[in-house]
């Protein structure tokens, strides 16, 4: 909806039945668009937004505030954080909006779980918000965030004074489970084969109970929890995910990684100067400090490469610890293979994000960066990504600037064993850029 105004957004939304409207304080900092506005303004000129589009487009309109998942250069602390949901909740009822809460935070915010929960309580307490959305572990897998798990809404809606919604209610009640019954194996195995019932399987009862006992029992064997009995064994789990991210944060690249894996490798640094203001201005990390640019603008003065690789730590150099190895000499001579001319010295950069590679590509006039990342940590797993950007036009003139879209990047990501191995990963970013050497662009227009 980029480009559209507000009558635009609303003509828009008369297609749709009902609109889910994402928001939270904090957004345009991060993506560097509050041009000097605080953000309590912005925010209550985004509530009015959605307010002005359900009264003119008849559809239902829910607002959702993830406020914590924006991270460390927004919010420092719990109080700012608890703060920050509370001003929202009272923004949004002045507005007239049913708006609910995605009490979050992200692993690098610093926040532990124990603080995250004992937070989330004295919220419902004080402004009982429409909703709360949750996982089934507090720690989100696919996003790498921690927010509300299910098993804490029963003792939440408690306190708040509130019940689950009708349609809930009535759907728990056909499936022939109480609202606040516990959440036993036996339970979950009835609910299981009943609800499999419903949804059409037609085996017996007994030999669905049977197999959904047998997933629970592999789960548990793997230290999965299983219901709400085993509470404090699920948060001991949640607690070792977050200091497992919190150790990869602060992590760095060994020195007997590089040698091993890279070729020929130089190391540069971005503009952080500490892993904490990484961590806190993003765009620290986007672009290389002067002088090693200055080195790198000199780097291949006989001849350019047409690919450029590039190993940064991210948000988790573990990933790098672990996988760099299997990953980073198997690209260079798929790529190689390929006769393509792959840059004499693989870079290595400490406190990088993505966009430190669009730097990289603009010092070394490569046609094609592939940027090896370590991915935000939160999975109990360290993988990374290996990002493919084509630096040049239609014209082929250079395009590397640090405000690239995104959208002009291919990205090849969960690489791990237990994700996308990395023999797959090394065939998979080849064949992306060999393609995009072949039609010139990468990301949303690769075809």
């Amino acid at each position: 909806m980029v480009g559209l105004d507000v009558d635009g957004v609303a003509e828009l939304a008369r297609a749709f039945g009902g609109l889910y409207f994402e928001t939270g304080q904090g957004s345009e900092v991060t993506n560097g668009a509050a041009e000097g506005v605080d953000m309590g303004t912005l925010e209550a000129r985004t509530y009015g937004v959605a307010r002005a589009i359900g009264r003119t487009a008849p559809v239902w309109t829910i607002v959702n505030d993830v406020a914590g998942f924006i991270g460390p250069e927004v919010f420092s602390s719990a109080d700012q954080l608890e703060r920050v949901c509370l001003e929202d909740v009272v923004m949004a009822r002045l507005h007239g909006l049913t708006m609910g809460l995605d009490v979050c935070a992200t692993f690098h915010m610093g926040i532990a779980p124990s603080a995250l929960r004992q937070l989330t309580r004295r919220i419902v307490e004080r402004a009982a918000p429409a909703y709360l959305m949750a996982v089934a572990g507090n720690a989100d897998p696919m996003l790498g965030y921690l927010t509300t798990s299910f098993r804490e809404h029963p003792a939440l809606r408690r306190i708040a004074g509130r019940t689950t919604a009708d349609a809930m209610r009535g759907r728990l009640s056909a499936l022939g489970v109480a609202e606040a019954a516990a959440a036993t194996p036996d339970v979950i195995a009835g609910l299981s084969a009943r609800y499999a019932r419903a949804g059409g399987d037609r085996r017996s009862s007994a030999a669905l109970e049977a197999d959904a006992r047998r997933e629970l029992a592999a789960l548990q064997e793997r230290g999965w929890d299983v219901g709400l009995a085993d509470t404090v064994r699920a948060e001991a789990r949640v607690d070792a995910i977050y200091e497992h991210a919190r150790a990869a944060l602060y992590a760095v690249i060994d020195d007997a990684v590089v040698r091993d894996a890279a070729t020929r490798p130089l190391r540069v640094w971005t503009a952080a100067v500490s892993r904490d203001e990484y961590l806190s201005s993003p765009p620290s990390g986007e672009r290389l400090r002067e002088e090693d640019a200055r080195t790198l603008a000199t780097l291949y003065a006989a001849r350019r490469p047409q690919v450029q690789l590039v190993v940064s730590d991210g948000l988790n150099a573990n990933a790098m610890n672990e996988q760099l190895r299997a990953i980073l000499p198997g690209v260079r001579r798929a790529l190689t293979a390929a006769g393509l001319h792959v840059g004499e010295h693989d870079l290595v950069v400490r406190n990088g994000r993505v966009r430190a590679g669009y730097d990289i590509g603009g010092c070394t006039a490569a046609d094609v960066v592939v940027h090896l990342i370590g991915e935000r940590p939160g999975t109990g797993l360290n993988t990374l990504s290996a990002y493919v950007t084509y630096g040049r036009d239609a014209a082929g003139a250079p395009r590397w600037t640090r405000e690239l879209p995104h959208s002009a990047t291919t990205a090849v990501c969960g690489i791990h064993p237990r994700g996308k191995p990395p023999d797959v990963a090394v065939a998979e970013v080849a064949r992306v850029v060999t393609s995009a050497v072949q039609q010139r662009r990468s990301g949303v227009s690769l075809v």
